[in-house]
């Protein structure tokens, strides 16, 4: 009897998977790269972004209007409040890095689901360099 039912949960388990994770690449993207889409049954693991001149901490920006870095990518203007490290995921600006206080904005490694479009900033004194990438198949 025990056997049966070991068997029967394994066996429903296996209908309400989500699937698995396969590692495929390493990719490095640049600030003069294209907008980067996640391919379809793929997700993208961004485990670091590379600042403009290798700082890791950045001062409030404390006056100023609203700014838009993202040239075409249909990111909207926005009130920045750091300097450093943006990046935009399906049109929203995302900073990173550590706020010169100490507190840390968006922590990372960062998860991106497929379909999903990645910016690159585009103002040099405000965006992010690059990204690095670990991509994986969505294996069923």
């Amino acid at each position: 009897m025990k056997i049966v039912i070991i068997f029967s949960i394994l066996w429903c388990g296996a209908f309400y998977s989500q699937g698995n994770l396969q590692f495929n690449q390493v990719k490095m993207v640049s600030n003069t790269d294209a907008p980067q889409i996640v391919p379809a049954g793929k997700v993208w693991k961004i485990e670091s972004v590379i600042s403009d001149g290798g700082q890791d901490s950045y001062p409030v920006q404390t006056s100023g209007s609203t700014q838009s870095f993202f040239g075409a990518c249909g990111v909207p203007a926005f009130y920045y409040l750091y300097y450093g490290k943006y990046l935009a995921i399906n049109s929203m600006p995302i900073s990173f890095g550590i706020h010169s206080s100490g507190g840390v904005m968006t922590s990372l490694p960062l998860w991106v689901p497929a379909g999903s479009t990645i910016c690159m900033c585009t103002n040099a004194a405000f965006c992010a360099r690059g990204y690095s990438v670990i991509e994986f198949n969505i294996v069923p």
